[in-house]
C-alpha cells in the first residue's frame, strides 16, 4: 500500500508540474484545432478518411460512429509524434529544480520512480485525448449531419485504441529521459525517425493504430451501398482537392465490433509500455553523483598548497585605493570580440576540433559537385547537420541559469543577442555557402537569393522558438518536420532554403524574407520581456 501511494504521487506531481506550463495550455489549443480540422465540411477544400477520383468521393455520414473512428485513428498518429515531445523531461526536470537531489537521498525504487513518471506522462496525454474527445462531440452537432449521440460509438476508438498509444509514448518517453545519450537533441531527432519510418512498418503487421480493423470494417459498409467503392483510392489524412466539385455520395456506418483480436492488441501495447518503463529503471543512477565524483576523483589529484609559493603580497587598506574614472578607450565597445567569441562557441559544441574539417568539405562539395545534385540532395544535408546547435539559440540562457546575469549587461539586444543571431548565420552560411558559388557560377542568381534567405530564416526560426519556449524541443521537432516534409519530399510551398530551383523561380523565398523579419522581430519581443520581467 505504501508503494502504491508512493507511485500516485509522483504521478500527481509530474502530471501537476506539465499542466501548469504554458506548453500544455498550447498543446491543448492545438488538440482543440485539431479535432476540428480533422471533420471536414462537406464543402470544404480537403478530406480526411474516404474513398475517392476524379468523378466522386465517398465517406460515411458524420454520425457518432464514423466521427470517433476517423479522428481517434487521427490522433493516434497525431499525439503519438506530438505527445513525446510534451512529456519526454520528466526525469530532466527534476535534475533541473534539485528535486533529484533529494530524490537520491531516499530509498525510492528506481522501478518506482519510472513507473510513476510514465503514469504521470499518461495523465497528461490522456488529458489531451479527453480534450479532443469533447471537441469531437461538438463536432457532430456543428457539422450536422445525424444529431443522434452514440455515447459508446464515439467513445470507445479513443479508449481502446488510442489511450494505450499513450501509455506506450508516456514509458518511451522516460526511457529516453533515463539515458543521458537519447534525453537531449540527439533523443528528440532520433524519435521522429522511429515514428517515421518504424511506427508505419509495425502497424502494417501488428495493427498499432487499429487502422485495419476500423478500416475493414467501414470498407464492408461501404460495399453494402455501393459495390464499386474499393475501384477508388482510399484517403486517410489529408487529401487536397477533394471533393472540389465531385458529388458527395455518403453512406451509414454503425461503428466496429470490437473483437478479442483488438482488445489483446491494446493490451499488448500496455504490457510493453510497463516494460519500457522497467526497462528505463535498469542502469538508471537516480541522480546519484557518485559514479561521477569516484571517477574524477581517481582522474584528477588535488595538487598540495605549498606555503612557500603564495603570494606575499601587501594588503593595502581601503583608505589608500584612488579610484580612478574610466576613459573613453576604457569603456569602448568592439562587437567584433563579441561575434568571435559567440561563433568559437558554435564551432566548439558542432563538432569539436573537426568543425572546420566538415565544413570545408561541404563547400568544396558543394561547389564541385553537379548542381542539381549539390542544390536538391546536398544542401538539405548540409543545412540538417548543425540543428543541435541552432536549437539552443536563444534557450542556452535558460538551460544554463545564466538569464539573469546575462540580461544585466549594458545593451545586451544590440551586441550579446545581436551577435548570437549573426554567429547562427554565419554557421549556416559557411556550411553551405558553396552550393551557392556553385548557383552563382551557373548564372542562378534567383536560387542564390533564395537561398540566401533560407540561411536567414533558420537561425531566426531556432531564436524565436528558443527565446519563447526556453527549450530546443521545439526547434528540433519543428525544423525536423519542416525538413523532412519541404526540402526532403519536394514540397515547393515549404522549401524553405531554396533546393528546388522551381521554387526559387515562383517567388516563395519573398514569403519566407517576410516570415524571417516576423520571427526576429518576435525574438526581440520576448527578449525585451524576459529582461524587464527578471
Amino acid at each position: 500500500m505504501n508503494r502504491l501511494r508512493i507511485l500516485f504521487a509522483i504521478m500527481r506531481i509530474g502530471y501537476l508540474n506539465k499542466v501548469r506550463t504554458y506548453r500544455f495550455l498550447i498543446i491543448l489549443v492545438l488538440a482543440i484545432i485539431a479535432g476540428y480540422i480533422f471533420i471536414p465540411a462537406s464543402d470544404a477544400f480537403y478530406v480526411t478518411m474516404g474513398w475517392g477520383s476524379d468523378t466522386i468521393f465517398y465517406r460515411g455520414v458524420y454520425n457518432s460512429a464514423w466521427i470517433g473512428a476517423m479522428v481517434a485513428m487521427l490522433t493516434g498518429i497525431f499525439l503519438t509524434l506530438l505527445g513525446f515531445y510534451v512529456v519526454n523531461d520528466s526525469i530532466k526536470q527534476d535534475e533541473q529544480t534539485g528535486v533529484g537531489q533529494i530524490i537520491a537521498t531516499t530509498p525510492l525504487r528506481n522501478s518506482i520512480y519510472t513507473l510513476g513518471n510514465t503514469l504521470g506522462n499518461f495523465a497528461v496525454l490522456s488529458t489531451m485525448v479527453g480534450v479532443v474527445i469533447l471537441t469531437t462531440l461538438g463536432m457532430q452537432f456543428v457539422r450536422g449531419e445525424d444529431f443522434v449521440i452514440d455515447l459508446w460509438a464515439l467513445i470507445a476508438p479513443f479508449v481502446i485504441i488510442v489511450l494505450p498509444l499513450m501509455f506506450l509514448v508516456g514509458a518511451i518517453a522516460v526511457f529516453f529521459d533515463s539515458r543521458p545519450w537519447l534525453s537531449g537533441g540527439i533523443g528528440n531527432i532520433m524519435y521522429f525517425f522511429m515514428w517515421l519510418i518504424g511506427l508505419p512498418l509495425t502497424s502494417d503487421t501488428f495493427d498499432l493504430f487499429g487502422i485495419n480493423s476500423i478500416i475493414s470494417s467501414i470498407r464492408s459498409a461501404g460495399l453494402a451501398t455501393y459495390p464499386n467503392l474499393t475501384q477508388h483510392q482510399f484517403t486517410l489524412g489529408f487529401g487536397w482537392g477533394f471533393p472540389d466539385g465531385r458529388p458527395l455520395a455518403t453512406f451509414m456506418w454503425a461503428g466496429i465490433q470490437w473483437t478479442l483480436g483488438i482488445f489483446q492488441n491494446s493490451l499488448l501495447l500496455i504490457c510493453l509500455g510497463v516494460g519500457i518503463a522497467l526497462l528505463a529503471a535498469v542502469r538508471f543512477n537516480r541522480f546519484d553523483p557518485a559514479p561521477e565524483s569516484s571517477k574524477s576523483s581517481t582522474a584528477f589529484s588535488s595538487p598540495v598548497l605549498d606555503l612557500k609559493e603564495v603570494d606575499r603580497s601587501p594588503i593595502l587598506p581601503l583608505k589608500d585605493i584612488e579610484l580612478k574614472a574610466l576613459t573613453p578607450d576604457n569603456i569602448r565597445f568592439r562587437f567584433s570580440p563579441m561575434l568571435i567569441a559567440e561563433w568559437r562557441l558554435a564551432m566548439k559544441e558542432f563538432l569539436g576540433g573537426g568543425t572546420y574539417v566538415v565544413i570545408a568539405a561541404f563547400i568544396l562539395l558543394g561547389l564541385f559537385l553537379p548542381l542539381t545534385f549539390a542544390q536538391g540532395i546536398l544542401l538539405p544535408i548540409a543545412w540538417f547537420i548543425p540543428i543541435l546547435i541552432w536549437s539552443k539559440m536563444g534557450a542556452r540562457e535558460t538551460t544554463h541559469r545564466t538569464d539573469q546575469l546575462i540580461f544585466a549587461s549594458a545593451r545586451y539586444l544590440r551586441r550579446q543577442f545581436l551577435a548570437l543571431w549573426l554567429a547562427g548565420v554565419l554557421l549556416t552560411i559557411s556550411i553551405g555557402c558553396g552550393v551557392a558559388m556553385n548557383l552563382a557560377v551557373h548564372g542562378a542568381y534567383i536560387g542564390v537569393l533564395a537561398w540566401f534567405i533560407g540561411a536567414l530564416f533558420i537561425p531566426s526560426l531556432a531564436l524565436c522558438f528558443g527565446v519563447w519556449t526556453g527549450s530546443n524541443k521545439l526547434f528540433e521537432f519543428a525544423y525536423t518536420m519542416l525538413w523532412y516534409i519541404g526540402p526532403m519530399n519536394r514540397i515547393g510551398a515549404l522549401d524553405f532554403m531554396g533546393s528546388l530551383p522551381e521554387t526559387a523561380e515562383a517567388g516563395i523565398w519573398i514569403f519566407y524574407l517576410a516570415l524571417t523579419i516576423l520571427l526576429f522581430g518576435l525574438s526581440i519581443i520576448g527578449r525585451k520581456w524576459q529582461m524587464q520581467r527578471n
